[in-house]
């Protein structure tokens, strides 16, 4: 018997989080919004375009890899993170 029409979406939610692909592109996007508002409201900076996109320049890698292993999802992270820090920390100084 099928789940309740009101449990469906909650079923593609958990499905879709359980892609590695859309953790890291929602992690890429957290960082995105979180540097944009870091940078400008915070450290008052102005990022050039290739720098205020770092995040996004990481996933798009992740994804051109075509690996989805758990060791590359965890590296893309962790890069996303490092990279949007760096950004940051570079154009501050």
């Amino acid at each position: 018997m099928n789940a309740s029409p009101h449990h469906a979406p909650e079923h593609r939610l958990r499905a879709a989080l359980d892609d590695p692909q859309v953790r890291v592109g929602l992690l890429a996007a957290a960082a995105l919004l979180v540097e944009a508002v870091l940078a400008k409201s915070v450290l008052d900076l102005e990022l050039d375009f290739f720098a205020e996109l770092a995040a996004l320049w990481v996933f798009v890698a992740y994804k051109l890899s075509g690996r989805r292993d758990r060791l590359t999802e965890t590296a893309a992270s962790v890069a996303v993170v490092l990279v949007t820090a760096t950004v940051l920390l570079v154009y501050a100084l």
